[in-house]
């Protein structure tokens, strides 16, 4: 059996650097779909050639076994640190510019997915998805682009976060089938998961919202508009429609459900794992938490501890808590 040999590609301006022409000492990135925009750092020598990057400049990097890498980021250089011992680069995604800016805007009649292609017209876009109709949304420079992508995301019941080029996706969350099968005993190295307390999820109620007498007729407020008790509610002005704010409360109430699990895994390293991908684990001992969803991917390649891979982890709607409980019992 061949040894692995774990290598780290840093495509710069002035080119492609393998990990020791870049003289590279450890390499981090870290991935998510839940707002955090993607980030990298590398460590390497003084006379590093990456000692030459500059703030603003994009750097892509590829990690995988030698000759068989795979791009897992795309940002540009947020902060060259350098030091006696070493140069620190930090990077952050294209997607981080979103936090920069600020509009002043109001769309009338418009889909999540038109909304978001606007407000992220700055910025490469992979994939934007959301049928979504809100009646009235406001955006304001009270607060940053992306937040107001991140409570879109919200309603749409979305992931949002960037591809391995750095293109913003905003999808609808993944379900069905896990994608990637990670088999206790030769990929799974260390594993912890379990129940998590959750709030209850809440009712949605649309303003002004349209009931039995159709679409295109108008009512007051009731004093429980969903019909569904005492429970949390809220009404959205950005709502017209009964089918609408249904949609945004089925969006929560299944992000809820899957809290009801979260975990953390390592594995050896891989680099095609991506936020929002469904998992499963095969022929581990004792407990299945059934089918398992990616909230992060964080990688971490270095001299002491090779190339691992960090998994962040919830329910993924299949199995889950039920039978995890069920195994642990």
């Amino acid at each position: 059996m061949s040894g692995r040999h774990p290598n780290a590609i840093v495509t710069t301006p002035s080119g492609p650097l393998r990990a020791d022409e870049a003289a590279l000492v450890r390499v981090r990135v870290s991935l998510g779909c839940t707002g955090a925009h993607d980030m990298a750092e590398l460590i390497a020598w003084p006379s590093s050639k990456l000692a030459d990057l500059a703030v603003g400049d994009v750097v892509s990097i590829a990690l995988g076994e030698r000759d068989a890498e795979a791009d897992v980021f795309t940002g540009e250089v947020s902060d060259v640190l350098a030091g006696a011992d070493g140069v620190v680069i930090e990077a952050l995604a294209a997607t981080s510019a979103l936090s920069r800016a600020r509009r002043n805007q109001t769309y009338l009649s418009q889909s999540i997915a038109e909304i978001v292609r606007d407000l992220a017209s700055d910025v490469d876009t992979s994939e934007v998805q959301g049928d979504l109709t809100l009646d009235a949304y406001a955006v304001d420079d009270r607060r940053p682009v992306w937040e107001h992508l991140i409570d879109l995301a919200e309603l749409a019941g979305a992931d949002i976060g960037c591809n391995a080029e750095g293109g913003l996706r905003f999808v609808p969350v993944k379900t069905g089938a896990a994608q990637i099968s990670l088999r206790y005993g030769a990929d799974l190295l260390a594993w912890s998961f379990g129940p998590a307390r959750t709030g209850a999820a809440r009712a949605v109620a649309a303003q002004g919202a349209a009931s039995e007498q159709g679409a295109d007729k108008w009512h007051w407020i009731a004093r429980t508009p969903t019909g569904k008790g005492d429970g949390p509610l809220r009404v959205l002005a950005a709502l017209r429609t009964t089918d609408a704010a249904e949609s945004v409360s089925a969006a929560w109430t299944q992000r809820v459900a899957r809290a009801a699990l979260r975990g953390s895994l390592s594995i050896v390293g891989r680099p095609e794992p991506r936020p929002g991908d469904l998992i499963e684990l095969a022929e581990l001992p004792d407990a299945d938490p059934g089918t398992l969803r990616l909230l992060g991917v964080d990688h971490l390649l270095d001299a002491r501890t090779g190339f691992v891979t960090q998994l962040r982890v919830e329910s993924g709607g299949e199995g889950g808590l039920g039978s995890l409980l069920g195994g642990l019992l």
